[in-house]
């Protein structure tokens, strides 16, 4: 997959000690979040928001950037599953949207029930016609 292409999203920490240990790897502090927009190396760390005393983090950037952080041989998307509380990874490009919550409770700040599941109804038809096309030409 090519580092180029581009994934955006929402990262949630279950409380700000949460956050500052993930921002602590990326080399930031949650003050320098707290002042805006921040632009790492790969990833733009766009807004945050506190809802219900959880940390909410919206970002895009190079759908490559985990794996920077993650521990050698372990998937970088995995990894950051184990890091967070919560996480909308969308890769409009490649059609795929990945959905974790630790908790049932759990409501993303950026993103709507409704918006994600159009979203998955959308990339899902997608693949379908996809897979169509190309069993049409056998």
């Amino acid at each position: 997959m090519s580092s180029e292409v581009e994934v955006k999203g929402e990262l949630v920490f279950k409380d700000e000690n949460q956050l500052r240990t993930f921002l602590g790897k990326l080399g930031v502090s949650l003050d320098e979040l707290k002042w805006g927009k921040l632009d790492l190396d790969g990833l733009i760390l766009e807004e945050l928001k506190v809802v219900d005393g959880r940390y909410h983090v919206r970002f895009r950037g190079k759908v490559d950037w985990p794996s920077k952080l993650a521990p050698q041989g372990e998937n970088p998307l995995d990894w950051l599953k184990t890091q967070v509380s919560g996480l909308v990874w969308d890769v409009e490009e490649l059609k795929t949207l990945e959905i974790f919550r630790s908790s049932d409770d759990l409501e993303f700040a950026f993103y709507s029930d409704e918006e994600l599941e159009r979203k998955k109804n959308e990339y899902n038809k997608w693949w379908m016609d996809s897979a169509s096309n190309i069993v049409g030409l056998f």
